[in-house]
């Protein structure tokens, strides 16, 4: 009786298990380095449409003002070119089970004229 009992609730933990596992979203996809990203003077990067990220991105830190500005765009958080050179820029994902900011993204981006 007591091992069918602990069968049932192993089966049962087991099936929980796979159910959530089956359901959970895949990861975003890993790169080796920086994103990279080329933009004009005046182009904008929409960081959360144009890559797979956890929305909403959050506390961008960018190198160099000078070569992009970071601006808030309806439809998130973008970069813009400013001047021709490059710089490393980053982003938080909005998600984290502890309430914090989630992961930093890095991109390299290349502002050309």
């Amino acid at each position: 009786m007591r091992a069918t009992i602990v069968g049932v609730l192993a089966s049962l933990m087991l099936t929980t298990f796979c159910s959530y596992a089956q359901t959970a979203d895949a990861p975003p996809p890993q790169f080796p380095g920086p994103y990279p990203v080329n933009l004009k003077v005046g182009d904008i990067f929409i960081v959360s449409k144009s890559i797979e990220i956890v929305s909403p991105v959050r506390n961008p830190i960018c190198d160099d003002l000078k070569v992009v500005d970071v601006v808030d765009t309806p439809d998130g958080l973008a970069f813009k070119g400013i001047a021709p050179g490059k710089t490393l820029c980053s982003v938080a994902s909005g998600a984290a089970m502890s309430g914090s900011t989630g992961s930093r993204r890095v991109f390299v981006i290349t502002v050309h004229e």
